[in-house]
């Protein structure tokens, strides 16, 4: 939560600054307008510095969301690359500040961040929630079946 509560007070800083004709309320209102209109508003957002040469860029943005991840280039609203989790295939820290991603049909994706275990511990919550939900839907479908006696 601190991370993110930081990400934002920078974030917002930096909007902030080029708003600066704005009243603090009028600027808020705008920094809300464009933050809910971007794709991975609600996403826990993560500096990564991409090891290999799959993109253009090597500093980008990966966004850990409840139902996929996506790899966005810093300060831009369009992502390069997203996967759900049901093609992820695996994901942790080989080593320190490093975490890996492998995706079902793409080369892994590697990337130096400091926050590996902010990212494995967000990443492992959504994919326990969704595992819960799909095992709640598959037990309301089971229990229709059942014959009423």
């Amino acid at each position: 939560k601190q991370w993110y509560q930081r990400r934002v007070a920078i974030t917002a800083g930096d909007y902030w600054k080029t708003k600066a004709g704005l009243s603090k309320g009028a600027a808020q209102q705008e920094l809300l307008k464009v933050t809910t209109r971007w794709l991975a508003f609600g996403y826990g957002i993560f500096d990564v510095l991409i090891i290999d040469n799959r993109f253009r860029e090597t500093e980008l943005w990966l966004a850990v969301g409840r139902n996929d991840i996506a790899i966005y280039p810093r300060q831009k609203s369009l992502p390069l690359e997203v996967h759900t989790y049901d093609s992820i295939i695996s994901f942790g820290a080989p080593q320190v500040n490093v975490f890996k991603i492998t995706i079902e049909g793409h080369a892994p994706l590697e990337m130096n961040t400091p926050e590996f275990l902010d990212i494995a511990r967000l990443m492992k919550t959504y994919i326990g929630i969704m595992v819960k939900m799909k095992k709640e839907k598959s037990t309301d479908c089971d229990s229709a079946l059942i014959p009423l006696l």
